[in-house]
């Protein structure tokens, strides 16, 4: 199995930090860079989700550039993983680049990716959850460069109006508010039918993708199974529905249209909601726990990549510090809704943005619920081939009430493994 692995680390030094994820002290040093630091011209291609990232890279990359003497050329790529992989292919990839976590392990294996994540920042500077992600074989690729997790969304006119005072902190509280909010044509949970939202009740009743030592896939386990089983429960009631039920592309539109009393998305519905249903009034909240108490939710993030055989590695290195430092950091949150990647940054901007719940969009909701979950969130699968397997696996949640919970876990769990033995 291919898995990267971490050890939790906190106030080390770097080569401290280096030897607690397994990556020898002398490793940093003995990556070779290329090029000189100044007067060089970089290519920096992203995936942007709007014009508002596309900008914030620009200026970033004009800030750097114009204190280090350097220029930053941004590609907003129309199509990132083909125009990447042509890149690489032709043998002139972009210097810098939007590291996406089903390219990483791909990446690695054909020497494509700079192990630069050490270079960059003390591994310990950045969330565990999300430094695993791009950690292969005991070695720090790329530093994340921001994360997204889910909680749950609450329309407060619905909620006053059934009666409702206190958020759900449990299952058992959940499928009682959502009965309660399922009325008048408007269901009390939709959620998107996808692994990247169930799985969020996979981390909360113990489970998880893989299996302790990150060796093989853990989708069937009793867990898994149980949590499943919880959402089939609740969708036979008729109180759960997915978004494909009630003729919506996604949770958060059934949600601004009024057809979801709650769902379940990530900190980019913050945006859609600002931009396209800005009279709708919602409170976020971090997903209620299991019936162990467990807390859990999932994480979804890029990192700074920088190509391995670039002729400029020095200054991308500089560019990346750049791109990942505090300051920038906090930066690309404010213009673009993203969370840092740095624990202490994150609670800074989540500390500017408390107001809760929205003033009929003049504000933005509390952003606490999201941070506080990468704490302890469950990292996504960057298996190569695995977005095939999530892809059909994804196809039978259309409608949760006829699923065969441990049926459909056993048929991802064997489609994963396969995987592993090509």
């Amino acid at each position: 199995m291919k898995r990267w692995q971490f050890k939790t680390i906190a106030g080390l030094s770097a080569a401290a930090a280096m030897l607690a994820t397994g990556v020898p002290a002398a490793t940093a040093s003995k990556v070779p860079l290329t090029g000189k630091l100044h007067g060089v011209t970089l290519t920096f291609m992203i995936a942007s989700s709007g014009t508002a990232e596309t900008n914030a890279d620009k200026a970033a990359a004009a800030a750097w550039g114009k204190a280090t003497g350097n220029k930053v050329n941004v590609i907003n790529a129309s199509n990132f993983q083909l125009q990447l992989t042509e890149g690489f292919a032709g043998g002139s990839p972009p210097d810098v680049f939007y590291g996406q976590t089903g390219m990483f392990e791909n990446l690695v294996k054909n020497g494509e990716l700079l192990a630069s994540g050490s270079l960059v920042g003390p591994p310990g500077a950045f969330y565990p959850s999300l430094r695993q992600e791009f950690t292969y074989n005991g070695t720090f690729y790329c530093v994340p460069k921001d994360s997204s997790t889910l909680a749950l969304e609450i329309n407060v006119a619905d909620w006053k109006a059934a009666g409702l005072t206190n958020p759900p902190t449990t299952w058992a509280q959940l499928e009682a508010d959502a009965k309660a909010l399922t009325k008048n044509g408007v269901t009390g949970l939709v959620i998107s039918p996808s692994l990247d939202r169930v799985g969020a009740f996979f981390a909360e009743n113990g489970g998880s993708y893989m299996n302790a030592k990150g060796t093989n896939f853990a989708f069937n386990t009793p867990q898994n199974v149980a949590a499943l089983g919880f959402l089939k429960k609740m969708a036979q009631q008729g109180v759960l529905k997915t978004s494909a039920q009630v003729d919506s592309g996604w949770g958060g539109e059934a949600f601004g249209t009024g057809k979801a009393a709650m769902t379940i998305e990530g900190n980019w519905i913050i945006g859609a909601m600002q931009s396209t249903y800005p009279k709708i009034n919602y409170e976020v909240v971090p997903l209620p726990a299991g019936p162990s108490g467990k807390h859990g939710t999932l994480v979804f993030t890029n990192c700074w990549g920088i190509a391995a055989n670039g002729k400029n590695t020095a200054a991308a290195v500089s560019f990346v510090k750049y791109l990942a430092s505090p300051a920038q950091q906090l930066r690309f949150a404010n213009a673009f809704g993203v969370m840092p990647s740095r624990p202490a940054v994150a609670r800074q901007w989540a500390a500017s943005h408390s107001a809760t719940p929205v003033a009929s969009g003049t504000q933005t909701p509390s952003v606490s619920a999201f941070v506080q979950g990468d704490a302890y969130a469950l990292p996504q699968v960057a298996t190569l081939g695995f977005p095939t397997v999530q892809s059909a696996f994804d196809s039978q949640l259309t409608s949760l009430a006829s699923i065969d919970p441990a049926a459909l876990l056993q048929q991802l769990q064997t489609n994963a493994e396969a995987l592993l033995h090509p």
